[in-house]
């Protein structure tokens, strides 16, 4: 029997505000820039028929809004995971692994970590993007999406099948 496949998409948060140093870093809102942009991608992944069964999305109040915002135009369940805030690849994995079953999954997380998830997952040597640029960035509002052969606990290096990677300015 084949095994089932999987998709995952990994969104780093829109761009957050700096204006206000007495905020924390978790505290930290989206710029009017990364509420626009949020929104763009939102509106991107109901036209491309790309709504996730399920999101992940860390506590930080930038990834809060993020979500808000890209999914204003449809439902999806989401769940907080405290762990996403600033997490590292083994807690990115940790987190997937002990994610309830579906079949296409998003993360709304940090970098430096979704981009330590991006290239282990990524079986490319040099990951592409569909202009065939290549992705050296994981720049706000990013999304690379990915088809996952195997399931959520069991990821390992290379598993990952890049199918796009998309930002704000693509679209």
């Amino acid at each position: 029997m084949a095994a089932k496949l999987r998709e995952l998409m990994l969104l780093r948060h829109s761009k957050s505000e700096w204006k206000n140093s007495e905020l924390t870093d978790i505290e930290r809102p989206l710029s009017d820039r990364g509420k626009k942009n949020a929104s763009k991608m939102g509106r991107w992944l109901k036209e491309q028929d790309l709504i996730p069964d399920l999101i992940l999305v860390s506590p930080a109040k930038r990834t809060q809004q993020t979500l808000r915002r890209v999914c204003s135009d449809f439902s999806v369940n989401s769940i907080t995971v405290d762990a996403l805030y600033l997490a590292d690849l083994n807690t990115l994995l940790k987190v997937l692994s002990e994610a309830p079953s579906a079949e296409r999954i998003m993360i709304i997380g940090h970098n430096p970590g979704l981009e330590m998830l991006f290239a282990f997952l990524n079986r490319e040597n040099t990951p592409y993007s569909e202009n065939a640029e290549p992705v050296t960035l994981f720049p706000t509002t990013s999304l690379a999406h990915f088809i996952l052969p195997q399931a959520w606990h069991s990821l390992e290096q290379g598993d990952g099948k890049l199918i796009q990677f998309v930002r704000p300015k693509d679209i």
